[in-house]
């Protein structure tokens, strides 16, 4: 309930001696601590002794008590309790999906099925999978309900094999880190219901992403599997994630490796009889091999005080989402000189959240690149030096998600696997920031996104243009190119297109302020002084 200055101050005051005039526009990387958030908790591990938590010493009776406190209050976080779901403590979002691909029960028939807009730590999963002989492949939003219903309506009665069917899982993110695209939670819902063939199932959501924004309620939407990482949420600490896993199907995850506080008790294979393991009885402690970061754990405490100081996850979600429509409108007006646009804005212009600001299918990302003022594109690496320089906190490349970057900026698999091949591949953002091709090469797409690809005459030698940048009703398509799908498209033109793109990232912490210095500092850089 704060007001807009009132806001502006806490922020300020919060975390300005860090920025030190600096803006912070990438939350989907990192979002940022608070300095009250460390103050308490260094207060707390500066008079409180804590230790390891397998023993019943003063000093590790505070651990557990203080792991077992943030399960409890995580399960609430994400509106559920403990008699439906574990807290599984991890190193990351990443480590809990490492765990799913390894303890996963994949057999012969097994399928792995994931959106096409994953993250890489997403996508890793398909090799685990492969290697025990289970099929992998990606799924495109349009064909998820139809898949979904398919499934579903199968008939289990009919099947001859009906009990010995191995499990399946499908894997998506609610939000997806490079456009902040929005994904139905009904799709896990549904899967959770278990209806016809779909309960051979079973359903992971990556939210790292949406969980920094967006309420998550599990008892409303379920889902089997969910990971998370806590600095995504309130910024520390480091190197905390958790799996929360659905009580009902815990035990058919398998382990193979084993270690540290997962057993009750192990022999030491002198020989036959003195080779085995006991594992413990709670999912979690089967789970967490290993002593769990019990320093971690007892600051994220006060990170979820952290986002409660600011209202909650509701007020969090209205806030970024405000302030990405006004940010939206204001990059979209943008204009050169001569009235060609300064920015190319990926997503696609159909969503209600993008013509309205009244929806919710889109997160708090807006994703770009600059142009010159004849159309032809600033290398997305050389944006994101400028800004550093500036002072402004930004990111570029195609943010570990192949998937949604392909899609935008038209990437076919063909030219992303010349890009793989090349020696100039650094990654990260890094380089290179182009690749020339042929137009034949190029996928336009089919959402209504804009692409940014130069096209030439083959004759042309000076720098390629992007002549057509796409609109609601406009295809992507360079000029002259013909529209139509029984024509072929000039098989000698040049096409040279981008292998990144410009991100910028709300958070809660996000102000008008930040929105203000952006607007500044693209005018100032970029618009051409006529």
């Amino acid at each position: 309930g704060m007001s807009e200055s009132d806001f502006e101050a806490f922020v300020k005051n919060e975390i300005g001696m860090r920025l030190k005039g600096g803006v912070y526009l990438d939350y989907a990387a990192s979002g940022l601590y608070t300095d009250t958030q460390i103050d308490s908790y260094a207060k707390d591990i500066k008079e409180n002794l804590y230790g390891n938590p397998h023993s019943f010493s003063p000093s590790a009776k505070r651990s557990t008590d203080t792991i077992e406190s943030l399960r409890s209050q995580i399960l609430r976080f994400f509106g559920t309790s403990a008699e439906e779901y574990e807290v599984v403590f991890t190193r990351s979002c990443t480590d809990s999906l490492r765990l799913i691909a390894d303890t996963f029960p994949w057999k012969n028939g097994s399928q792995y099925k994931y959106l096409l807009e994953n993250h890489n730590s997403v996508l890793g999963i398909r090799e685990v999978a492969r290697s025990h002989s289970a099929d992998a492949g990606s799924i495109t939003r349009e064909a998820v309900d139809i898949w979904l219903d398919d499934v579903e309506n199968k008939d289990p009665s009919k099947d001859d094999e009906l009990e010995v069917k191995p499990l399946s899982l499908f894997a998506y993110p609610p939000e997806e880190n490079f456009g902040g695209q929005m994904f139905p939670l009904e799709w896990a819902a549904k899967v959770v219901e278990g209806k016809g063939g779909l309960r051979f199932w079973r359903v992971l959501l990556d939210a790292a992403k949406y969980s920094a924004t967006h309420p998550l309620n599990l008892t409303q939407t379920p889902a089997h599997f969910v990971t998370v990482s806590f600095y995504k949420i309130f910024g520390h600490p480091t190197g905390v994630g958790a799996l929360i896993i659905k009580n009902d199907i815990a035990r058919e995850l398998k382990k193979c490796y084993w270690g540290g506080g997962s057993i009750t008790v192990a022999g030491a294979g002198r020989n036959d009889d003195d080779d085995f393991k006991v594992f413990k009885d709670r999912t979690c402690e089967r789970f967490e091999d290993g002593t769990v970061s019990f320093l971690g754990i007892a600051a994220l405490k006060y990170g979820f005080e952290a986002l409660d100081r600011v209202g909650g996850m509701r007020a969090i979600e209205n806030h970024t989402k405000t302030l990405t429509f006004h940010l939206y409108k204001i990059m979209k007006k943008m204009r050169h000189s001569n009235g060609e646009p300064l920015l190319i804005l990926y997503g696609d212009q159909r969503s209600e959240f993008i013509r309205t600001g009244k929806s919710l299918d889109r997160g708090p990302i807006i994703n770009f690149n600059v142009l010159k003022p004849d159309g032809s594109m600033v290398s997305h690496i050389d944006v994101m030096i400028t800004a550093a320089n500036a002072g402004i906190h930004l990111r570029a490349g195609t943010h570990c998600n192949p998937g949604a970057a392909s899609v935008s900026l038209g990437i076919t698999p063909g030219l992303l696997a010349k890009v793989a091949q090349s020696p100039e591949t650094q990654g990260c953002g890094m380089g290179p920031a182009f690749i020339n091709c042929l137009s034949t090469d190029v996928d336009f797409g089919h959402d209504s996104s804009s692409h940014g690809i130069f096209c030439s005459d083959p004759k042309d030698d000076n720098e390629a243009k992007c002549e057509n940048r796409g609109t609601s009703n406009s295809p992507n398509m360079c000029t002259d190119f013909p529209n139509n799908g029984d024509q072929e498209r000039p098989k000698d033109h040049r096409a040279r297109i981008p292998l990144g793109s410009v991100r910028i990232s709300l958070g809660y912490l996000s102000t008008y302020e930040d929105i203000l210095t952006l607007e500044k500092f693209l005018r100032l850089e970029y618009v051409d002084k006529d």
